[in-house]
């Protein structure tokens, strides 16, 4: 069925319902449209939060203030040393 026959089908329920049916597809309407404007905010102000960290990174990393892969793991080795009893 295509988008032309679907509204056509839609358009013949809507006027061939009651009241319940009329205030459950108005309830699914507006839940559609809140949600679709809440997604297209969300995501923007995540990316600016990735984008800010994502560039503070780099900026430590121009800067020399890195710490190595070995260093940390060995941190972490002796902070969580239980996790890491059947290592050698």
């Amino acid at each position: 069925m295509g988008l032309l026959e679907l509204k056509h089908k839609i358009q013949m329920q809507i006027e061939n319902a009651d009241e319940r049916l009329l205030r459950i597809v108005s309830s699914v309407c507006d839940s559609y449209l809140n949600e679709d404007k809440s997604n297209d905010t969300i995501p923007n102000q995540s990316i600016l939060l990735e984008k800010k960290a994502i560039d503070e990174a780099l900026i430590q990393v121009e800067n020399n203030q890195t710490i190595s892969h070995e260093l940390v793991m060995e941190e972490t080795k002796e902070r969580y040393s239980k996790y890491f009893k059947n290592e050698n």
